[in-house]
């Protein structure tokens, strides 16, 4: 099977190319939210977003490059936020540290569960390789709260791949399998003990 093309074409670089960008997400988004996946097509973000199908094409060659831009984009929400709160938290304990990280996370997914189930089903899942690369910076503002939350570990780059993995696989299933769970801040509790309970037995 022939692998689809999940980049975008070009980047826009005026600002009525721009805008038309931002209307082809906000359209997918829209019909994500109340349609779900199964009606989404290229010819139908088109008209939703007011532009003809063939500046659709100019962006993007398939609808999934339009969810990976929406991915793309939303984890760079998210990095930001939780360096954001790692930067605020030093000094801070283990448990309210946590409880602040995953709660972020929380509300990220919890918005738009739609959105999050198509990226989660229609697109192949990022690699721990292609995350670590991404998240170069954040891995290591997490490694020095670790260490100041006196996490003594012989192998901290383990300790992380075992906090993105089962926090992203938690974060990724509830937005699809129990989204009332994860707006109701059942999922930030359950989270919080888990790996609380991980970390403090290292």
């Amino acid at each position: 099977m022939r692998t689809r093309k999940l980049s975008p074409r070009k980047t826009p670089r005026q600002e009525r190319s721009r805008a038309t960008v931002e209307a082809l997400l906000e359209a997918t988004t829209d019909i994500l939210s109340s349609e779900g996946s199964a009606k989404l097509t290229t010819n139908r973000i088109a008209e939703r977003a007011g532009v003809n199908i063939a500046s659709l094409y100019q962006y993007f060659p398939n609808k999934e490059a339009i969810l990976v831009e929406l991915r793309r984009r939303h984890g760079d929400e998210q990095r930001a936020g939780l360096r954001r709160l790692l930067d605020e938290s030093r000094g801070g304990s283990l448990e309210s540290t946590m409880r602040s990280l995953v709660a972020l996370g929380v509300a990220g997914h919890a918005r738009e569960p739609k959105l999050h189930q198509a990226l989660t089903e229609e697109l192949p899942a990022l690699r721990h390789r292609e995350i670590a690369e991404i998240d170069a910076p954040l891995f290591e503002a997490t490694r020095r709260f670790l260490r100041s939350a006196g996490v003594a570990d012989r192998d901290l780059d383990l300790t992380l791949w075992m906090l993105s993995t089962v926090g992203g696989a938690v974060l990724h299933r509830a937005a699809v399998e129990r989204p009332g769970d994860l707006s109701s801040g059942a999922i930030t509790e359950e989270l919080v003990r888990l790996l609380c309970r991980y970390l403090g037995g290292r």
